[in-house]
Formats: structure tokens, sequence, C-alpha cells
């Protein structure tokens, strides 16, 4: 019994310290049918990376699929996404990249898209962002997040994932985040310190979207949720009127849970650093107003606060690891629940009867030390129309 842990223990962490694996596995651009396995190695190197679906004897069954990937040329480091197609709908996968080597890396999961009806599941973090020395709050934050395989369908990101667009910020936040990644597709928005840079553009692929390289605003449609992501660090007026149009042509569909993210808030009691986008407010709540958008999630704020306007629940997310922010001594109108003291992440789940959020503490700040501390910050529901 003691060597089949070990053996499987091996199995589920991935293979010989020499392998060319850099860091990931990770995941992104979901759908019914495909998703994309991706991964950054140093040097390139050709792999193959091998899946099928969940079975009743994993982890000890063999995956009967794989995809092989070769690098046109040889390279310091490479980041690699590899698109599994042919996917069965509504079904939980299991996945591992191999070297020719034989080291592996972790093995990882994912679920297809469900049809209309299903309950879904997935987690929201945000800003994330570095630590130069002490704790690796993210790394806490990521431990707190993995509840294990065949759990979220997906992970949103409210933006500021690194502290700087470079090579050790990405490996950082890739090296921390990996207790979650490898289980769920990550789905991103740009923070301002991604600063548009190619480097983000990279790590990620998404489903459809608009903007640069169409990676700057996207939509995901999951069973009967639509989440739809956009980028408020644009500097032309244009790409906010573009985001509009896309935002209705996004939200017209018939699923009944719409959510929305992107980075800084439309509303928030953060005076002193990050107040909210008087523009967004003139702009884009009018339309999530009109659209009956259900929650949009921000960041930029290092805090949680819930405010509720006209109908629609924004939630400042930014506990995601980045150093945390005091509040105004005034709460804004509609504001409802508020911390600046906790790193935390959110648990959201949909059914037919509604959305059920919860708001997990991971750890909080006292004085000038990060003391774990699991509680619920938060908890709400909005039941379906």
């Amino acid at each position: 019994m003691r060597l089949a842990a070990v053996l499987l223990a091996a199995f589920l962490t991935g293979g010989a310290a020499a392998s060319p694996l850099a860091y990931g596995p990770w995941t992104g651009a979901p759908d019914a049918h495909a998703v994309t396995v991706s991964w950054a190695s140093a040097p390139a190197s050709p792999a193959r990376v091998e899946y099928g679906p969940l079975a009743p004897g994993w982890p000890l069954d063999p995956f009967p699929l794989a995809q092989t990937y070769t690098p046109s040329a040889a390279a310091d480091r490479e980041i690699v996404h590899l698109r599994l197609d042919g996917l069965l709908p509504d079904t939980w996968y299991v996945y591992q990249v191999v070297f020719p080597d034989g080291s592996r890396s972790p093995v990882g999961s994912f679920r297809t898209a469900p049809p209309p009806g299903a309950t879904v599941v997935f987690a929201v973090v945000a800003d994330t962002q570095w630590q130069w020395e002490g704790t690796n709050r993210v790394r806490l934050v990521a431990e707190a997040l993995d509840r294990g395989p065949f759990l979220y369908h997906f992970i949103l990101h409210g933006g500021d994932l690194v502290e700087t667009p470079i090579p050790s910020h990405w490996e950082f936040f890739f090296r921390s985040m990996a207790p979650v990644l490898r289980w769920a597709p990550l789905l991103p928005v740009l923070g301002n310190h991604e600063r548009n840079s190619i480097t983000y553009y990279q790590h990620f692929t998404f489903p459809p979207g608009g903007g640069r390289l169409d990676k700057r605003w996207w939509t995901l449609r999951w069973g009967d949720v639509v989440v739809v992501g956009l980028d408020t660090n644009a500097r032309r007026p244009q790409d906010y009127v573009d985001q509009v149009d896309w935002i209705r042509e996004s939200l017209s569909g018939p699923e009944p849970h719409k959510f929305v993210i992107f980075h800084h808030p439309v509303f928030s009691s953060d005076a002193i650093y990050h107040p909210g986008v008087e523009g967004l407010q003139t702009l884009w709540h009018p339309v999530f107003v009109e659209l009956g958008v259900d929650i949009v999630f921000t960041g930029h704020a290092h805090n949680y606060e819930r405010i509720e306007r006209d109908g629609v629940t924004y939630l400042v997310v930014g506990g995601g690891g980045a150093t945390l922010r005091p509040l105004g001594p005034e709460r804004l109108e509609g504001s409802r629940v508020a911390y600046d003291d906790h790193l935390f992440y959110l648990w959201v789940e949909t059914g037919p009867k509604g959305i059920a959020v919860e708001v997990v503490g991971v750890a909080r700040q006292v004085e000038e030390e990060i003391v774990p501390s699991a509680t619920i910050l938060d908890a709400f529901t909005l039941p379906r129309d």
C-alpha cells in the first residue's frame, strides 16, 4: 500500500527534476468540444499531451488519446498552446504533458461545456501581482482555492496578474498559482499592470473575442451562464464604444445568468487609492442595468466590497495577493459588505434556482503580518427570475 501511494503521488505531481517544463500546465479557451492546453518549456522541446475522459479507474487507467507538439525552432524558452479538439460535451477530462526524456507534468483536469440547466461552479480572483519578500500571499490564495479536480468549470481573474509583464514575474504567477491552475481553465482580463504587453497575449488563449489579437475582450457561453470579459485600460474612446456593442451582442442571448468582469471598479468606497470610475458609471452601468446583468466582478482596489446599484451587484475582489489597501471612512450608496484586511477568493455556483456566492477569506493582515484565517467574509444568493 505504501508503494502504491508513492507511485500515485509521483503520477499526480509529474516527472523528473530535469524536465524541460518551466511552468504549467494550464488550460484556456474552453467550449463544448475543445480546450487549449498550455505550458512553458525551457529550452523548447517536443512534447505530447495525453488526455482522456474521466474513467472509473482513474488515475490508474492510461489516457487513451494523445496529441503531439514539435517546436518550429530551438529556443531558450517557449510558451506552447496545443488545442485538443473533438471532445465530448459536458465531460470531465484528465491530461498530462509528456516530454521525450520521459518526464511528465503534474496531472490536470478540465470540463467541457454543459447544456442549459446544468449546475455551474467557478472561482474568481484578482490582483495577484508580486511579493518581493515575506509570505507568498498568491500561493496562500492558490492553495485555498485548490479543492481538488473535477470541481471548478473555470477560473476568472480580474486583472493585475503580475506586477510587471516580464518573464520572471510571469513565472512567479504560474508557479504560485499552480495548485489550482491545473484543475480548470483560466480566463483573465487585462489589468493596468499587464500594460497591454504582448507577453499577456502570448500566455493566454480565450473564447471568441475582439480588440487586439481578438483577445482584449471576450465572451464565454457555458450552459445557463454567459461571462463577458472587458478591458478598462484602453486609451482610445472608440475602444469603449466598441465594447458597448460587444456587451449588447454578448448579453442578448438566452442565458439567464449574466456576469461581466473587468479590472477597474465602476463603484468603490476605496477613496484613497482606487475609487470608482465615473466614465464607466456613465457609459457601461446603464447598459448593465438595461440588459439585466446579475454580477459585475472588478479588481484594482485591493479590498472586498459588495455594492448594489439599480439591480446590478458589483463585487470588488482585489484580494488575490497584492498589498491590501484601506477603504475610505464612508461607504458609497448601496455598499452592503466591505473588508480591507483579508486575502480572499470567490466561489460562485449557478443552478435552476439562481446564483449563490461565497467570499472565502484566506488570510488576515494583522499590522505587518499575514495570518492564515479561513472564514466566510460574505455570502448571498440572487434568485432566478
